[in-house]
């Protein structure tokens, strides 16, 4: 592969902190070619995320508040694809290089903004809307798990930048369809909010289906809704939270004292690799494996392997695992197919020999940190041997030699459309998928207008509470 897929596209990346800079590594790593606007006094995150977020970018600083400044920003706009922002609403039009300012400069320009909350949000367009201020105002740090509601030891707070990154993620992918569509529809403003896109990724907790049947509902949320309805206190101890648990989604510990995370649940056949695995084939032989859709009043039992089996082979999976380490666990679940593997940390992450050479994890000469181990490409595609190797993030106003050639260059003109057109429409997609991750693409891809065909068998594989929560979508 000789060019990368964007290696044709311009893009002035204004964001700052996270969410921004993100989209701009993203497009970066797709060969565009990405200018770092920084202002006076360089980027406002002074922190080695904001150097690896900005590889494969340059930075040219430029004082928005001054006429020059201001114009320069419209010169190189004229001479680009794409412009990014996550400034609060209003602020970029202030500084005289808004959507509007934009487009009349260059008709083709796309440009994405990502505020903490829409702009058409009249109480809380214009909140500071920090990371943490989002997973606050939107139940992040409240609902996201059960163990702990059910425990009444909420909040639960976490450095997991959750908004930001399902902003990043929705932007990017804006910003490539409305590419796309350039031809037909022109230029376009985007406007993504994270708070909206937090939302996305929380949809279990946004959601509500009417009648929904108790018996699709886990154990704990069953407990959780009981003790709503009869005002009892959210104050059971973690050692009952046991017979609450599914025993094919939880932790065990191994010999060696490491955790392994079994998630052989909800398909129908994982459950039996599990325990047949850990040498409990006798014991799945007797225990109760039927289709949780029949009609309740037809279960054989109170509960099946495929459906929140609480208590099932809890002890005998505990002791199963503590006859060996987590790494015998971890190849012995692997050549099985039944889902699980050993718990890590971070820095292990960072050196594992799966994540180096799968490109996973990248290793980075930094000028400013010597080596670093970064993020790799979200994306990437067959034969581009180009993935694997990256430049470091710009120094300070590193492109302010080559401008004065970019300048000079001719404005974009490109033949295009006047359509309101989805992005997407006359693309037909044949969506084979299930559980969370394919569904929520085939139902994303809908929305942006493709006719997306969801083809499913009749005997599904995967529990009712994932087939009903996420195949709705």
């Amino acid at each position: 592969m000789s060019q990368r897929p964007l290696s044709h596209i311009r893009v002035l990346d204004f964001g700052q902190y996270l969410a921004g800079p993100l989209v701009g590594m993203m497009l970066a790593d797709l060969g565009a070619e990405v200018i770092r606007i920084d202002p006076p006094g360089g980027p406002r995150f002074k922190s080695p995320a904001t150097d690896m977020l900005s590889r494969g970018k340059s930075s040219l600083v430029l004082d928005l508040k001054t006429d020059a400044g201001r114009k320069t920003a419209l010169e190189l706009c004229r001479r680009s694809d794409v412009v990014i922002e996550n400034f609060r609403p209003g602020v970029m039009a202030r500084l005289g290089v808004g959507p509007h300012d934009l487009r009349a400069v260059n008709p083709g320009i796309i440009s994405l903004s990502l505020p903490g909350f829409a702009s058409t949000d009249a109480e809380l367009a214009g909140l500071a809307a920090w990371e943490a201020t989002i997973a606050a105002r939107t139940g992040q740090f409240t609902d996201m798990g059960l163990n702990r509601r059910l425990m009444g030891v909420n909040p639960s707070f976490t450095p997991l930048a959750l908004a930001s990154a399902y902003g990043a993620t929705f932007g990017a992918m804006s910003v490539l369809l409305a590419i796309g569509a350039r031809a037909r529809n022109g230029g376009d403003h985007i406007e993504v909010p994270l708070a909206s896109a937090l939302l996305e990724g929380l949809v279990y907790n946004c959601e509500q289906i009417e009648n929904y049947p108790d018996r699709y509902k886990s154990p704990r949320e069953v407990e959780l809704d009981r003790r709503i309805a009869e005002g009892l206190p959210m104050n059971l101890p973690y050692a009952a939270l046991s017979e609450f648990l599914d025993p094919f989604y939880r932790t065990y510990t191994c010999a060696d004292g490491r955790g392994f995370y079994v998630v052989s649940c909800s398909v129908a056949a994982h459950p039996r690799r599990a325990l047949e695995v850990l040498g409990l084939g006798d014991l799945a032989d007797n225990l109760p494996d039927f289709s949780a859709y029949l009609d309740q009043k037809d279960w054989p039992a109170d509960w099946s392997l495929r459906n929140y089996p609480v208590g099932a082979a809890d002890r005998a999976m505990k002791a199963a695992f503590l006859t060996k380490t987590s790494q015998e666990w971890e190849a012995l679940f692997g050549a099985a197919k039944a889902p699980g593997t050993a718990q890590r940390f971070t820095k292990e992450w960072l050196a594992d020999p799966h994540a180096l050479a799968s490109g996973l994890v990248l290793e980075v000469a930094d000028p400013r940190h010597g080596k670093m181990r970064q993020m790799g490409n979200v994306a990437w595609l067959a034969d581009d041997r180009a993935a694997a190797t990256k430049q470091a993030g710009p120094l300070a106003d590193d492109l302010r030699p080559r401008l004065n050639k970019i300048l000079a260059e001719p404005a974009r003109k490109m033949p295009l459309g006047t359509g309101t057109d989805g992005w997407l429409d006359g693309l037909k997609v044949l969506d084979l998928t299930n559980v969370i991750a394919g569904p929520t693409i085939g139902s994303t891809l809908a929305r942006y207008g493709a006719k997306v065909t969801l083809v499913q068998p009749v005997e599904p594989s995967v529990d009712p509470w994932n087939t009903v929560v996420f195949g709705s979508r």
